[in-house]
Protein backbone atom coordinates (compact mmCIF):
# COMPACT_ATOMS: atom_id res chain seq x y z
CA UNK A 1 0.00 0.00 0.00
CA UNK A 2 3.01 2.30 0.73
CA UNK A 3 4.58 1.62 -2.39
CA UNK A 4 1.08 2.82 -4.22
CA UNK A 5 1.07 5.72 -2.51
CA UNK A 6 4.68 6.67 -3.01
CA UNK A 7 3.90 5.75 -6.82
CA UNK A 8 0.40 8.16 -6.95
CA UNK A 9 1.88 10.86 -5.10
CA UNK A 10 5.03 11.17 -7.81
CA UNK A 11 2.90 10.97 -10.12
CA UNK A 12 0.54 13.87 -9.15
CA UNK A 13 4.12 15.52 -8.48
CA UNK A 14 5.49 14.87 -12.03
CA UNK A 15 1.99 16.14 -13.35
CA UNK A 16 2.45 19.50 -11.91
CA UNK A 17 6.33 19.87 -13.28
CA UNK A 18 5.11 22.62 -15.92
CA UNK A 19 4.85 24.98 -13.52
CA UNK A 20 7.99 23.94 -11.18
CA UNK A 21 10.02 26.34 -9.45
CA UNK A 22 9.97 30.38 -10.19
CA UNK A 23 8.46 32.49 -12.61
CA UNK A 24 11.82 34.05 -14.74
CA UNK A 25 11.41 37.33 -15.84
CA UNK A 26 13.37 39.42 -18.37
CA UNK A 27 14.81 42.78 -17.49
CA UNK A 28 18.10 44.11 -18.36
CA UNK A 29 20.03 45.48 -15.33
CA UNK A 30 16.86 45.28 -12.90
CA UNK A 31 18.95 44.79 -9.91
CA UNK A 32 20.49 48.67 -10.64
CA UNK A 33 16.95 50.04 -10.85
CA UNK A 34 16.04 49.12 -7.43
CA UNK A 35 16.40 51.90 -4.61
CA UNK A 36 17.12 51.33 -0.65
CA UNK A 37 14.76 53.08 1.52
CA UNK A 38 15.97 55.37 3.41
CA UNK A 39 15.90 54.54 7.36
CA UNK A 40 14.57 56.23 10.18
CA UNK A 41 17.18 57.36 12.72
CA UNK A 42 15.67 54.67 15.31
CA UNK A 43 16.12 51.61 12.51
CA UNK A 44 19.70 53.01 12.94
CA UNK A 45 20.13 53.06 16.43
CA UNK A 46 18.16 49.73 16.67
CA UNK A 47 20.74 47.95 14.25
CA UNK A 48 23.81 49.63 16.13
CA UNK A 49 24.56 51.55 12.39
CA UNK A 50 26.39 54.94 12.05
CA UNK A 51 23.69 56.83 9.46
CA UNK A 52 26.57 58.91 8.79
CA UNK A 53 28.66 55.64 6.86
CA UNK A 54 25.47 55.11 4.43
CA UNK A 55 24.77 57.60 1.65
CA UNK A 56 21.27 59.01 2.09
CA UNK A 57 18.67 57.38 -0.47
CA UNK A 58 16.07 60.32 0.16
CA UNK A 59 18.23 62.52 -1.52
CA UNK A 60 18.30 61.03 -4.92
CA UNK A 61 14.68 60.23 -5.04
CA UNK A 62 14.77 64.21 -4.14
CA UNK A 63 16.34 65.22 -6.86
CA UNK A 64 14.49 62.68 -9.24
CA UNK A 65 10.83 64.61 -7.78
CA UNK A 66 12.25 67.97 -8.12
CA UNK A 67 13.55 67.58 -11.58
CA UNK A 68 10.34 68.11 -13.66
CA UNK A 69 9.61 71.26 -12.07
CA UNK A 70 13.46 72.95 -11.74
CA UNK A 71 13.21 71.68 -15.54
CA UNK A 72 9.87 73.54 -16.38
CA UNK A 73 11.82 76.52 -14.36
CA UNK A 74 14.08 76.80 -16.54
CA UNK A 75 11.98 76.91 -19.56
CA UNK A 76 9.01 78.47 -18.18
CA UNK A 77 9.28 82.27 -17.38
CA UNK A 78 5.43 82.63 -16.12
CA UNK A 79 6.07 78.91 -13.99
CA UNK A 80 9.22 80.53 -12.69
CA UNK A 81 7.88 84.23 -11.42
CA UNK A 82 4.65 82.21 -9.57
CA UNK A 83 3.78 81.58 -6.56
CA UNK A 84 5.62 78.59 -4.97
CA UNK A 85 2.85 75.69 -4.28
CA UNK A 86 2.86 73.53 -1.22
CA UNK A 87 3.96 69.34 -1.58
CA UNK A 88 1.30 67.60 -3.41
CA UNK A 89 -0.29 64.39 -1.08
CA UNK A 90 1.16 61.03 -1.46
CA UNK A 91 -0.77 57.73 -1.87
CA UNK A 92 0.25 54.59 -0.15
CA UNK A 93 -1.30 51.34 -1.52
CA UNK A 94 -1.34 48.10 0.68
CA UNK A 95 -0.95 44.47 -0.57
CA UNK A 96 -3.85 42.22 0.08
CA UNK A 97 -4.46 39.92 -2.88
CA UNK A 98 -7.97 39.50 -3.32
CA UNK A 99 -8.44 41.81 -1.04
CA UNK A 100 -7.61 44.85 -3.71
CA UNK A 101 -10.95 44.49 -5.06
CA UNK A 102 -12.14 46.68 -2.21
CA UNK A 103 -9.62 49.48 -3.32
CA UNK A 104 -10.34 49.51 -6.93
CA UNK A 105 -14.10 50.38 -5.89
CA UNK A 106 -12.86 52.76 -3.60
CA UNK A 107 -10.64 54.68 -6.01
CA UNK A 108 -12.65 54.33 -8.71
CA UNK A 109 -15.74 55.72 -6.97
CA UNK A 110 -13.89 58.52 -5.39
CA UNK A 111 -12.81 59.63 -9.03
CA UNK A 112 -16.56 59.55 -9.85
CA UNK A 113 -17.53 61.87 -7.55
CA UNK A 114 -14.11 64.31 -8.10
CA UNK A 115 -12.94 63.11 -4.19
CA UNK A 116 -10.11 61.63 -5.65
CA UNK A 117 -6.86 64.01 -4.32
CA UNK A 118 -4.03 65.38 -6.87
CA UNK A 119 -1.06 62.80 -5.85
CA UNK A 120 1.76 63.61 -6.88
CA UNK A 121 3.55 60.56 -5.71
CA UNK A 122 2.04 56.52 -5.28
CA UNK A 123 3.49 53.44 -3.57
CA UNK A 124 2.48 50.30 -3.33
CA UNK A 125 3.49 46.78 -2.81
CA UNK A 126 1.84 43.77 -3.72
CA UNK A 127 -1.80 44.04 -4.83
CA UNK A 128 -0.94 47.58 -4.43
CA UNK A 129 1.85 47.68 -6.79
CA UNK A 130 -0.16 46.35 -9.60
CA UNK A 131 -2.98 49.52 -8.51
CA UNK A 132 -0.10 51.99 -8.59
CA UNK A 133 0.18 51.71 -12.02
CA UNK A 134 -3.01 52.36 -13.03
CA UNK A 135 -3.50 55.39 -10.75
CA UNK A 136 0.28 56.55 -12.22
CA UNK A 137 -1.31 56.07 -16.05
CA UNK A 138 -3.95 58.77 -15.19
CA UNK A 139 -6.87 56.53 -13.12
CA UNK A 140 -8.33 60.22 -12.55
CA UNK A 141 -7.64 61.46 -15.87
CA UNK A 142 -11.76 63.56 -17.32
CA UNK A 143 -11.04 62.26 -20.28
CA UNK A 144 -11.79 58.96 -22.59
CA UNK A 145 -8.03 57.89 -21.60
CA UNK A 146 -9.06 58.05 -18.23
CA UNK A 147 -11.96 56.18 -18.74
CA UNK A 148 -10.67 53.19 -20.25
CA UNK A 149 -7.96 53.03 -17.65
CA UNK A 150 -10.49 52.65 -15.02
CA UNK A 151 -12.88 50.22 -16.63
CA UNK A 152 -8.91 48.15 -17.15
CA UNK A 153 -8.49 47.90 -13.62
CA UNK A 154 -12.04 47.14 -12.95
CA UNK A 155 -11.56 44.35 -15.48
CA UNK A 156 -8.44 43.37 -13.70
CA UNK A 157 -10.16 43.12 -10.34
CA UNK A 158 -12.94 40.86 -12.12
CA UNK A 159 -11.84 37.61 -12.65
CA UNK A 160 -14.93 34.52 -13.82
CA UNK A 161 -12.71 31.99 -12.15
CA UNK A 162 -10.04 31.54 -9.83
CA UNK A 163 -7.50 30.23 -12.50
CA UNK A 164 -7.86 33.40 -14.31
CA UNK A 165 -5.61 35.04 -11.51
CA UNK A 166 -3.13 31.94 -10.39
CA UNK A 167 -3.27 28.21 -10.69
CA UNK A 168 -3.49 27.08 -7.34
CA UNK A 169 -2.57 23.08 -6.92
CA UNK A 170 -5.25 20.98 -5.84
CA UNK A 171 -3.40 19.21 -3.36
CA UNK A 172 -1.60 21.68 -1.35
CA UNK A 173 0.91 19.55 0.48
CA UNK A 174 2.47 19.30 -2.98
CA UNK A 175 3.54 23.19 -2.23
CA UNK A 176 7.04 21.20 -0.79
CA UNK A 177 7.49 19.84 -4.37
CA UNK A 178 6.63 22.82 -6.70
CA UNK A 179 7.54 25.16 -4.55
CA UNK A 180 4.32 27.17 -4.12
CA UNK A 181 1.04 26.70 -3.40
CA UNK A 182 0.05 28.31 -7.28
CA UNK A 183 1.68 29.79 -10.12
CA UNK A 184 2.12 33.29 -11.25
CA UNK A 185 1.58 32.89 -14.85
CA UNK A 186 -2.12 33.85 -15.47
CA UNK A 187 -1.24 36.93 -13.55
CA UNK A 188 1.22 37.54 -15.54
CA UNK A 189 -0.86 37.41 -18.89
CA UNK A 190 -3.90 39.59 -17.46
CA UNK A 191 -0.88 42.44 -16.36
CA UNK A 192 0.75 41.92 -19.56
CA UNK A 193 -3.20 42.61 -21.53
CA UNK A 194 -4.45 45.17 -19.57
CA UNK A 195 -0.44 47.35 -19.24
CA UNK A 196 0.16 47.01 -22.72
CA UNK A 197 -2.69 45.34 -24.93
CA UNK A 198 -1.81 46.82 -28.17
CA UNK A 199 1.57 44.04 -27.86
CA UNK A 200 -0.15 41.67 -25.78
CA UNK A 201 -4.12 41.74 -26.35
CA UNK A 202 -4.57 43.14 -30.08
CA UNK A 203 -7.48 41.71 -30.57
CA UNK A 204 -9.27 43.38 -27.79
CA UNK A 205 -11.12 46.69 -28.46
CA UNK A 206 -8.20 48.45 -26.18
CA UNK A 207 -5.39 46.47 -28.49
CA UNK A 208 -7.06 47.43 -31.67
CA UNK A 209 -7.47 51.33 -30.51
CA UNK A 210 -3.40 51.15 -29.90
CA UNK A 211 -3.84 50.85 -25.94
CA UNK A 212 -0.76 51.01 -23.95
CA UNK A 213 0.34 52.24 -20.42
CA UNK A 214 3.77 52.55 -21.04
CA UNK A 215 4.46 55.89 -22.31
CA UNK A 216 2.13 57.60 -19.62
CA UNK A 217 3.91 55.86 -16.74
CA UNK A 218 7.36 56.88 -18.51
CA UNK A 219 6.36 60.28 -18.54
CA UNK A 220 9.06 62.35 -16.09
CA UNK A 221 6.27 65.07 -15.66
CA UNK A 222 3.69 62.67 -14.73
CA UNK A 223 2.85 60.63 -11.07
CA UNK A 224 5.47 59.43 -9.43
CA UNK A 225 5.12 55.92 -9.20
CA UNK A 226 7.75 53.75 -6.63
CA UNK A 227 6.74 49.67 -6.26
CA UNK A 228 8.37 48.06 -3.39
CA UNK A 229 9.73 44.98 -3.14
CA UNK A 230 12.16 42.60 -1.23
CA UNK A 231 15.59 41.01 -2.70
CA UNK A 232 15.51 37.93 -1.42
CA UNK A 233 19.64 37.15 -1.04
CA UNK A 234 19.79 40.21 1.17
CA UNK A 235 16.28 40.76 2.57
CA UNK A 236 16.70 44.34 2.13
CA UNK A 237 13.63 46.32 1.13
CA UNK A 238 13.79 48.14 -2.28
CA UNK A 239 11.90 50.46 -4.61
CA UNK A 240 11.56 50.65 -8.55
CA UNK A 241 11.09 54.38 -9.64
CA UNK A 242 8.76 53.39 -12.78
CA UNK A 243 9.46 56.38 -14.51
CA UNK A 244 13.09 55.61 -14.47
CA UNK A 245 12.44 51.84 -15.64
CA UNK A 246 10.74 52.75 -18.82
CA UNK A 247 12.69 56.01 -19.62
CA UNK A 248 15.45 53.49 -21.85
CA UNK A 249 12.31 52.14 -23.79
CA UNK A 250 10.84 54.01 -27.37
CA UNK A 251 7.67 53.77 -28.65
CA UNK A 252 8.42 50.34 -31.12
CA UNK A 253 6.82 47.37 -30.51
CA UNK A 254 9.80 45.84 -29.58
CA UNK A 255 10.12 48.46 -27.16
CA UNK A 256 6.91 48.12 -25.34
CA UNK A 257 7.03 44.45 -25.16
CA UNK A 258 10.91 44.57 -23.44
CA UNK A 259 8.90 47.92 -21.34
CA UNK A 260 6.32 45.98 -20.34
CA UNK A 261 8.25 42.87 -19.38
CA UNK A 262 10.66 44.80 -16.78
CA UNK A 263 7.15 46.32 -15.53
CA UNK A 264 5.55 43.12 -14.70
CA UNK A 265 8.93 42.01 -13.40
CA UNK A 266 8.59 44.51 -10.37
CA UNK A 267 4.95 44.72 -9.88
CA UNK A 268 4.34 40.73 -10.22
CA UNK A 269 7.98 40.56 -7.76
CA UNK A 270 6.10 42.46 -5.49
CA UNK A 271 3.36 40.17 -5.03
CA UNK A 272 5.46 36.96 -4.97
CA UNK A 273 4.23 35.99 -1.33
CA UNK A 274 6.87 33.01 -0.56
CA UNK A 275 5.68 29.76 -0.10
CA UNK A 276 1.65 30.90 -0.94
CA UNK A 277 2.49 32.22 -4.30
CA UNK A 278 5.13 31.25 -7.27
CA UNK A 279 8.91 32.62 -6.84
CA UNK A 280 9.76 35.25 -9.22
CA UNK A 281 13.54 35.94 -10.55
CA UNK A 282 13.75 39.33 -12.50
CA UNK A 283 17.10 39.56 -14.48
CA UNK A 284 18.18 36.67 -12.41
CA UNK A 285 17.78 37.59 -8.52
CA UNK A 286 14.86 36.59 -6.64
CA UNK A 287 12.63 38.97 -5.05
CA UNK A 288 9.28 38.51 -2.63
CA UNK A 289 6.30 39.98 -2.00
CA UNK A 290 7.01 43.95 -0.50
CA UNK A 291 4.68 42.71 2.51
CA UNK A 292 6.69 40.53 3.91
CA UNK A 293 8.32 43.63 5.42
CA UNK A 294 6.10 46.36 5.05
CA UNK A 295 2.42 46.26 4.43
CA UNK A 296 2.62 49.39 3.39
CA UNK A 297 5.77 52.13 2.46
CA UNK A 298 6.94 55.72 3.06
CA UNK A 299 10.16 55.50 5.32
CA UNK A 300 11.74 58.78 3.45
CA UNK A 301 9.68 59.84 0.75
CA UNK A 302 7.51 62.19 2.38
CA UNK A 303 10.94 63.93 3.34
CA UNK A 304 12.21 63.60 -0.08
CA UNK A 305 9.00 64.93 -0.99
CA UNK A 306 9.80 68.25 0.98
CA UNK A 307 13.26 68.23 -0.06
CA UNK A 308 12.72 68.68 -3.62
CA UNK A 309 10.49 71.44 -2.45
CA UNK A 310 13.48 72.87 -0.98
CA UNK A 311 15.90 71.70 -4.03
CA UNK A 312 12.93 73.74 -6.41
CA UNK A 313 12.66 77.02 -4.14
CA UNK A 314 16.46 77.47 -4.34
CA UNK A 315 16.64 76.86 -8.33
CA UNK A 316 13.99 79.31 -8.48
CA UNK A 317 15.78 81.81 -6.32
CA UNK A 318 18.98 81.66 -8.02
CA UNK A 319 17.74 82.04 -11.88
CA UNK A 320 15.28 84.95 -10.79
CA UNK A 321 18.57 86.66 -9.05
CA UNK A 322 20.14 85.85 -12.36
CA UNK A 323 17.91 87.66 -14.14
CA UNK A 324 17.10 90.59 -12.05
CA UNK A 325 14.13 89.90 -11.24
CA UNK A 326 11.78 88.73 -8.25
CA UNK A 327 8.63 86.03 -7.56
CA UNK A 328 5.80 87.32 -6.80
CA UNK A 329 4.80 85.34 -4.86
CA UNK A 330 7.60 84.38 -3.05
CA UNK A 331 7.04 82.61 0.59
CA UNK A 332 9.94 82.44 3.41
CA UNK A 333 6.96 80.06 5.34
CA UNK A 334 8.15 76.45 4.83
CA UNK A 335 5.45 74.30 3.69
CA UNK A 336 3.71 71.61 6.03
CA UNK A 337 4.56 68.42 5.27
CA UNK A 338 2.40 66.76 2.36
CA UNK A 339 -0.65 64.82 3.48
CA UNK A 340 -0.79 61.26 3.28
CA UNK A 341 -3.44 59.06 2.26
CA UNK A 342 -3.48 55.20 3.01
CA UNK A 343 -5.58 52.94 2.03
CA UNK A 344 -5.20 49.51 3.27
CA UNK A 345 -6.65 46.76 0.87
CA UNK A 346 -8.02 44.19 3.51
CA UNK A 347 -9.32 44.71 6.73
CA UNK A 348 -7.52 45.28 10.04
CA UNK A 349 -9.24 43.03 12.42
CA UNK A 350 -7.92 39.29 12.09
CA UNK A 351 -10.65 37.18 11.63
CA UNK A 352 -11.31 34.03 13.85
CA UNK A 353 -9.89 30.94 12.22
CA UNK A 354 -12.63 29.35 10.25
CA UNK A 355 -14.71 26.98 11.85
CA UNK A 356 -17.87 26.55 9.02
CA UNK A 357 -15.90 24.10 7.02
CA UNK A 358 -17.73 20.87 7.22
CA UNK A 359 -20.29 21.44 10.12
CA UNK A 360 -17.70 21.59 12.81
CA UNK A 361 -18.33 24.12 15.50
CA UNK A 362 -14.78 24.06 16.79
CA UNK A 363 -12.20 25.76 14.79
CA UNK A 364 -9.68 23.96 12.62
CA UNK A 365 -6.72 25.28 14.22
CA UNK A 366 -8.02 23.29 17.49
CA UNK A 367 -9.08 20.38 15.45
CA UNK A 368 -6.23 19.69 13.12
CA UNK A 369 -2.32 19.98 13.77
CA UNK A 370 -1.00 19.84 10.32
CA UNK A 371 1.86 21.42 9.25
CA UNK A 372 0.59 23.78 6.43
CA UNK A 373 -2.26 24.72 8.30
CA UNK A 374 -0.37 26.25 11.36
CA UNK A 375 1.75 28.08 8.58
CA UNK A 376 -1.14 29.18 7.19
CA UNK A 377 -2.57 30.25 10.40
CA UNK A 378 0.22 31.94 11.85
CA UNK A 379 1.22 34.01 8.63
CA UNK A 380 -2.81 35.55 8.88
CA UNK A 381 -1.30 36.64 11.87
CA UNK A 382 2.06 38.18 11.44
CA UNK A 383 0.65 39.89 8.74
CA UNK A 384 -2.23 41.21 10.63
CA UNK A 385 0.10 42.51 12.61
CA UNK A 386 2.45 43.81 10.21
CA UNK A 387 -0.07 45.57 8.15
CA UNK A 388 -1.42 47.77 11.55
CA UNK A 389 2.48 48.10 12.53
CA UNK A 390 2.97 49.24 9.38
CA UNK A 391 0.44 52.07 9.34
CA UNK A 392 1.58 52.80 12.67
CA UNK A 393 4.97 53.25 12.22
CA UNK A 394 4.31 55.94 9.41
CA UNK A 395 3.33 57.97 12.38
CA UNK A 396 6.32 57.98 13.95
CA UNK A 397 8.47 58.90 10.89
CA UNK A 398 5.82 61.80 10.82
CA UNK A 399 4.79 62.80 14.16
CA UNK A 400 3.18 65.89 11.92
CA UNK A 401 1.20 66.56 9.17
CA UNK A 402 -2.30 64.91 8.37
CA UNK A 403 -2.36 60.58 7.79
CA UNK A 404 -5.64 59.48 6.22
CA UNK A 405 -6.49 55.88 6.84
CA UNK A 406 -9.40 53.84 5.50
CA UNK A 407 -9.45 50.03 4.94
CA UNK A 408 -12.79 47.29 4.73
CA UNK A 409 -12.95 46.62 8.24
CA UNK A 410 -17.33 46.05 8.16
CA UNK A 411 -17.04 43.90 5.40
CA UNK A 412 -18.34 40.96 6.98
CA UNK A 413 -21.99 42.07 7.75
CA UNK A 414 -21.86 44.59 4.18
CA UNK A 415 -24.81 43.72 1.77
CA UNK A 416 -24.16 44.78 -1.58
CA UNK A 417 -26.39 47.62 -3.05
CA UNK A 418 -27.57 45.46 -5.40
CA UNK A 419 -29.22 42.60 -2.70
CA UNK A 420 -27.56 39.70 -1.91
CA UNK A 421 -25.92 37.68 0.79
CA UNK A 422 -23.46 39.83 2.58
CA UNK A 423 -19.41 39.44 1.89
CA UNK A 424 -19.18 37.92 5.20
CA UNK A 425 -21.32 34.82 4.59
CA UNK A 426 -19.41 34.41 0.65
CA UNK A 427 -15.98 33.92 2.04
CA UNK A 428 -16.50 30.75 4.20
CA UNK A 429 -17.85 28.81 1.25
CA UNK A 430 -14.41 28.62 -0.04
CA UNK A 431 -12.38 27.93 2.70
CA UNK A 432 -8.97 27.41 0.51
CA UNK A 433 -9.35 29.56 -2.09
CA UNK A 434 -7.01 32.26 -3.01
CA UNK A 435 -8.94 34.29 -5.26
CA UNK A 436 -13.11 34.23 -5.10
CA UNK A 437 -15.04 35.60 -8.08
CA UNK A 438 -18.18 36.75 -6.24
CA UNK A 439 -16.60 38.00 -3.05
CA UNK A 440 -14.08 40.12 -4.99
CA UNK A 441 -17.84 41.42 -6.29
CA UNK A 442 -18.75 41.85 -3.20
CA UNK A 443 -15.99 44.14 -1.27
CA UNK A 444 -15.49 46.13 -4.84
CA UNK A 445 -19.33 47.16 -4.06
CA UNK A 446 -18.02 47.65 -0.14
CA UNK A 447 -15.50 50.03 -1.83
CA UNK A 448 -17.38 51.69 -3.81
CA UNK A 449 -20.31 52.81 -0.87
CA UNK A 450 -17.54 53.17 1.58
CA UNK A 451 -17.76 56.56 2.11
CA UNK A 452 -21.96 56.77 0.86
CA UNK A 453 -22.24 60.20 0.49
CA UNK A 454 -19.13 61.65 3.05
CA UNK A 455 -15.40 61.28 2.59
CA UNK A 456 -14.20 57.58 3.80
CA UNK A 457 -10.58 58.73 5.60
CA UNK A 458 -10.20 58.88 9.24
CA UNK A 459 -7.15 61.21 10.27
CA UNK A 460 -4.53 59.46 12.41
CA UNK A 461 -3.78 60.67 15.78
CA UNK A 462 -0.93 63.17 15.59
CA UNK A 463 2.49 62.71 18.27
CA UNK A 464 3.61 66.71 17.67
CA UNK A 465 0.93 68.23 20.34
CA UNK A 466 -1.50 69.31 17.58
CA UNK A 467 -4.05 66.39 18.47
CA UNK A 468 -7.40 67.89 17.01
CA UNK A 469 -9.43 64.48 17.37
CA UNK A 470 -11.24 64.10 20.78
CA UNK A 471 -10.40 60.31 20.92
CA UNK A 472 -6.71 61.31 20.58
CA UNK A 473 -6.92 63.50 23.61
CA UNK A 474 -7.73 60.35 26.10
CA UNK A 475 -5.02 58.79 28.03
CA UNK A 476 -5.54 56.03 31.35
CA UNK A 477 -7.07 56.90 34.33
CA UNK A 478 -3.90 59.07 36.16
CA UNK A 479 -2.30 59.43 33.43
CA UNK A 480 -2.28 63.30 32.46
CA UNK A 481 -3.50 64.20 28.45
CA UNK A 482 -1.54 67.03 27.17
CA UNK A 483 -3.15 69.67 26.00
CA UNK A 484 -3.25 71.05 22.29
CA UNK A 485 -2.09 74.32 21.49
CA UNK A 486 -5.60 75.37 19.94
CA UNK A 487 -7.61 74.11 22.72
CA UNK A 488 -8.40 73.91 26.60
CA UNK A 489 -7.28 70.46 28.24
CA UNK A 490 -9.90 68.27 28.47
CA UNK A 491 -12.38 68.27 31.18
CA UNK A 492 -11.35 66.08 34.38
CA UNK A 493 -12.92 62.76 34.39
Amino acid sequence: MRRVMVIVLMGLALGSCAWRGALKMDCADFASRVHPLQRTVLEWQIRGEDPEDFPRADIELARRLAAPDIAKLEQDDAFLRAAPTPPRPILLLSGGGQWGAFGVGLMTELVKNHQFPNFSVVTGVSTGALQALFVGAGLDRDDAEGEAIRQALVAAYSPQKESDVVDRESIQALAAINGAMANLKPLKRRFEERICPKIYDPKSIAGQNGACLIARLRDPKGRKVLLGSIEAQSGEFGYVDVQELLQPYGDTDEDLAKATQCLAGAAIASAAVPVFYQQVRVDGRTYYDGGVRQSVFLASVAQAQQMAAEMVAERRRVLLEERGSTSAGETTTPFDPPSIYVIRNGPTVLEPDDYSVAGFETPRIDRKADALHAAQRGEAIMVNQLEVSSIAALRLAQPGGSIYFVSADGWKNYTPITGGETCGKIKPRYPNAMFIPEFMQCIMDQGRNRNRGTLPWTELCKYDGTETRTFCLKAPVGVPTRPTPSAPPPPAT
